[in-house]
């Protein structure tokens, strides 16, 4: 009788592991708010970002490099060449509608509009993978090119 419990609970403790795993790449596991922690080199050292994904399907995300320079007209139509140089290349926000294909632990972002014009109307798909409130993807070409630093992106849930 005990080695039958002892295998049961084995077996139970097993089903839970997987059904643990399988429950982190799913959809539900992304609803919410997320800040980011790591997006390489394009941002700088200190990024700041956010990403909500909503339960309805919708999601919204914005970068910005920590540092960017403040306009010395008060005007973000009126910036230097410099100014706006440094807004484009240090910050990009997209947003639309996602779905998860929990079979090939994908993330596909349908973006229906983005501060990047060539990411406009385009679905992108990411291998991701959720863990201890860490969300992982990896963008397959970076809005600053091939080559131009680490592809991988991770965020951690927002509290």
């Amino acid at each position: 009788m005990k080695r039958a419990t002892a295998i049961a609970l084995a077996s139970f403790v097993s089903l839970a592991a997987v059904s643990g795993t399988a429950l982190a790449q799913s959809a539900k596991s992304l609803v919410g708010a997320w800040t980011i922690v790591d997006v390489g080199d394009t941002y700088g050292k200190d990024p700041k970002g956010s990403l909500v994904f909503a339960a309805n399907g919708r999601y919204v995300l914005t970068l910005t490099r920590s540092d960017l320079p403040k306009f010395a007209s008060n005007s973000r139509v009126k910036g230097t060449a410099d100014e706006n140089k440094a807004v484009v290349t240090g910050s990009i926000s997209h947003f639309g509608r996602y779905k998860v294909n929990e079979k090939d632990k994908t993330l596909t972002l349908d973006i229906e509009s983005s501060t990047y014009p060539n990411w406009v109307g385009t679905s992108q798909t990411r291998p991701f993978t959720v863990a201890n409130d860490e969300l992982r993807y990896k963008v397959a070409v970076p809005s600053a090119g091939k080559g131009t630093g680490s592809n991988e992106v991770v965020w951690k849930r927002a509290k």
